[in-house]
């Protein structure tokens, strides 16, 4: 499956970004103390891959 709609999301714990422009990282508030970065990627076209899938703990 490709996403290609504005609004599109991808999931995961490592993601590889792959374009010709990437802007300085930003810190983006989370919850508590912990931050976020946020980059944005450009590039005719710039692609996403999930590099190590969301792992799950059970209770």
């Amino acid at each position: 499956m490709i996403l290609r709609n504005q609004g599109d999301a991808v999931e995961g714990e490592k993601l590889i970004a792959i374009g010709r422009k990437i802007t300085k990282p930003i810190l983006i508030p989370t919850t508590a103390r912990h931050r976020a970065q946020q980059v944005y990627v450009y590039g005719l076209p710039a692609t996403c891959y999930i590099d190590k899938t969301i792992r799950y703990l059970k209770k």
